[in-house]
């Protein structure tokens, strides 16, 4: 009786944890798509002219997703200034693909891709060109 249920558990207890780190790849890539977002909205926001926003939010974004190894490969980000006007709104969205290819059992896709958008408002007062 004992081996049944070892032969029988084992495969539900493999399959648990494989589901168990799949869900921690999806939360852990989320948390970090919107962090990335917000910190490349908030660094576009800061910049002189729409150009400069552009390479800044990128920057931001590149520099939030260093170093998070097993997820968001690859990324975009794309930044876009509005009329970049005082007043105005700068937004900021970042995607990625977090991969799911190596927990094989789950019949999940070899990939999930994971999107989000973060928007920032220019200082009112803030002379620009």
């Amino acid at each position: 009786m004992s081996v049944e249920l070892a032969l029988g558990y084992v495969p539900l207890m493999i399959l648990a944890i494989l589901a168990i780190v799949a869900c921690q790849r999806l939360a852990s890539a989320a948390i970090d798509v919107h962090s990335a977002a917000a910190a490349a909205a908030r660094e576009a926001s800061l910049a002189d002219t729409p150009a400069h926003a552009r390479r800044r939010g990128v920057d931001a974004a590149t520099n939030a997703l260093t170093g998070r190894g097993m997820t968001c490969r690859p990324s975009t980000v794309t930044i876009d200034p509005g009329a970049f006007i005082p007043g105005g709104q700068v937004s900021a969205t970042v995607t990625c693909a977090v991969r799911l290819q190596d927990l094989s059992g789950l019949g999940l896709p070899g990939a999930v891709s994971i999107l989000a958008t973060s928007h920032q408002p220019l200082d009112p007062f803030g002379a620009r060109p």
